[in-house]
């Protein structure tokens, strides 16, 4: 008789299909854009650092497509940026923001530095209001380009460093050319959250902001990007997918670095949602409940953790288990990780599944050649999954 992970007796191998959902079930890129929405605000809106613009300003409240495609286009380099976080495991559009806009502020403290005669700026960032006064003190200054971030990643990240070791590098390497502490530039810290916050008002909209993070946004006036979501194959398609792997006798399950509502809405806005059971549906937030528990860093992608919860249930009992990688799969159980990313292949190997590569996110089928050095299959779409676990 087998026994599962957990030291439970079972009769029957596990059979499940997990599915990421940005560059997956969802696309990416409303995320992509918000993400550069969140930077242009950041830098330039009054509410914040209120730097002088160089070109075209907007109205934050009506952004038209064009604008959101010319500031995406100019904070992320025609995304080259996004493909080179990407491939360090970076895949959290809040941790992509982190990463530009500390390296940011980091080459232009190094400016003061030579422009003052030795002179350090100090920076302190523990409410959204102290960004107006880092603004005053950098005006003035040139705002960094994307060649000018892309070229001091490559200049200070080693080969091989991946996932949050990315940030932390960073943080420690601008150390010395601050004149005030730069824990600020570490993940979830007080900027972090500015950040973030700015960037869920974005995403979010007030309403639902409100709704879900109880205070208004500290800018705010924006509709949201929530109801414009894009699904990768037809909404019925994907729908019916879910059903005919059921139907073959497979649980499906979610393992998505969303937070719980920013999954949810979509699912239920496509009628996705009814067709899971709950406790198979981990979410970052889960990941945040976990920190919170045992006082840990929050374990995101690319650790096993979500992908544990979305094998053996969002289950508090199983949590120290699932943070020590002490739950694994057996060699006969045929559970598949459906993703997009490095980050998604990491984070499924370390936690025992099997893989399949899906070709519609951020690079697309340039994404082949990654997944084939990494020996896993790759489809087109997410609706081509059956001819890898069904091989037809």
């Amino acid at each position: 008789m087998d026994k599962t992970g957990d030291g439970e007796e079972r009769r029957n191998k596990m059979k499940k299909v997990i599915f990421d959902v940005d560059g997956v079930l969802l696309s990416e890129e409303r995320y992509f854009d918000v993400s550069a929405l969140t930077v242009w605000e950041i830098l330039y809106s009054k509410d914040y650092m209120g730097l002088p613009l160089e070109g075209e300003d907007f109205d934050a409240r009506h952004v038209t497509e064009g604008q959101i495609a010319s500031c995406r286009s100019r904070v992320w380099g025609n995304d080259s940026l996004l493909a080179f976080l990407k491939a360090r495991g970076i895949n959290s559009n809040w941790d992509m923001v982190h990463c530009w806009l500390i390296t940011a502020l980091w080459i232009m403290a190094k400016t003061y530095e030579e422009r003052s005669g030795g002179e350090k700026v100090a920076l302190a960032f523990d409410k959204p209001s102290d960004m107006k006064e880092a603004g005053l003190l950098l005006m003035g200054l040139p705002v960094p380009k994307a060649e000018d971030i892309l070229r001091k990643w490559e200049e200070t990240l080693p080969e091989g460093l991946e996932g949050e070791d990315v940030i932390t590098h960073l943080a420690h390497g601008m150390a010395s050319d601050f004149g005030s502490s730069t824990d600020w530039a570490l993940l979830r810290s007080s900027f972090w959250i500015i950040h973030t916050e700015a960037f869920q008002a974005w995403y979010l909209g007030d309403d639902t902001f409100i709704s879900l993070l109880h205070h208004v946004p500290y800018s705010g006036g924006k509709e949201g990007f929530l109801s414009r979501e894009v699904p990768l194959a037809p909404a019925e398609a994907i729908r019916s997918l879910f059903i005919r792997l059921k139907e073959r006798g497979f649980d499906i399950a979610v393992a998505t670095g969303r937070a719980r509502e920013e999954m949810e809405i979509p699912f239920k806005i496509f009628h996705w949602y009814e067709e899971f059971d709950p406790l198979y549906l981990a979410t970052a937030s889960d990941a945040v409940e976990a920190s919170e528990m045992f006082h840990c860093p929050v374990p995101d992608k690319p650790q096993p953790f979500i992908f544990s919860c979305a094998v053996y249930g969002r289950k508090r009992e199983n949590y120290e288990a699932y943070l020590k990688e002490a739950m694994k799969p057996l060699p006969d159980d045929e559970i598949y990780v459906c993703g997009d990313s490095y980050s998604d292949v990491l984070g499924s190997r370390r936690a025992g599944t099997k893989f399949i590569g899906i070709l519609t996110g951020l690079e697309g089928k340039g994404a082949a050649p990654m997944f084939e050095r990494e020996n896993v299959p790759s489809v087109d779409r997410i609706t081509d999954i059956e001819k890898v676990i069904f091989g037809k």
